[in-house]
């Protein structure tokens, strides 16, 4: 048996994608042929669920952050692993360092799949462990792919000083955040383990969604400047990789 109300709650979530993330009552109502008064109705609904949001400036609502939530842990569950762990291995045999799998859960950052260095000093992460998403580039590259009014939320927690270069101040976090989108990866140094860096790049869905960061990561005494740079292109293009084995088509 169909219930009505669920099958018109999720019709209206599908009526947003990368290329409307913003939609008004009115244009939902003409995605789904629903009347604005009942499109109003559950989207009020689905808001006070954390299903959609609504935008502050424009009015317009956008998805969620429980529905981002399902969406992680979907594709954490199915077949991210599948697509990812082949170009993880050859990523490793490019750098000789551990390469490692994030998603987001909640307000928290989780590795998923990793593959382990092949030199006897490393940087070693550990599966199923919550860590924060401010510090380290695996957690800012998450970040920074959130939308907006997500991004801003979870930033006026408290954040954690880890290490003397954690970056607390919101304001510049969010100008750090910025560059890590115009230059598509991100890259730190001891932000939340002293002598330890990460080279991180998005992982996106066949909707175009970054549902993952792709990180390298060793000790900072095995990383020079020429590296940096080699490093940054390998985790990119291997980025784009497991994106496109998740059915990702642009880039």
């Amino acid at each position: 048996m169909i219930i009505k109300a669920v099958e018109k709650a999720i019709d209206i979530l599908d009526c947003f994608s990368t290329e409307k993330p913003l939609l008004s009552v009115q244009e939902v109502s003409e995605l789904t042929g629903l009347t604005p008064s009942t499109a109003s109705r559950i989207l009020a609904t689905l808001r006070k669920k954390n299903c959609v949001e609504k935008d502050g400036l424009s009015g317009r609502y956008h998805l969620g952050a429980r529905v981002y939530r399902w969406g992680q842990m979907a594709v954490s569950q199915l077949n991210l692993n599948q697509a990812a762990l082949p170009v993880m291995e050859e990523l490793r045999d490019a750098c000789g360092e551990e390469v490692a799998l994030y998603v987001l859960q909640g307000d928290a950052r989780f590795c998923v799949a990793k593959v382990e260095s092949k030199f006897s000093v490393a940087k070693t992460s550990v599966t199923g462990v919550a860590l924060p998403l401010h510090c380290g580039a695996a957690g800012k590259v998450l970040l920074a792919y959130l939308p907006e009014s997500l991004r801003k939320r979870l930033l006026e927690k408290p954040l954690e000083k880890y290490t003397p270069f954690t970056i607390t101040d919101p304001e510049l976090l969010e100008r750090n955040l910025a560059e890590i989108r115009h230059e598509g990866c991100a890259y730190s140094v001891s932000e939340r383990e002293v002598g330890a860096y990460s080279i991180v790049a998005p992982v996106r869905d066949a909707l175009g969604q970054v549902v993952a960061s792709l990180a390298i990561s060793g000790p900072q005494f095995r990383l020079s400047e020429e590296k940096v740079e080699v490093y940054k292109k390998l985790v990119k293009d291997a980025a784009r990789a497991i994106s496109r084995n998740l059915g990702y088509q642009k880039d």
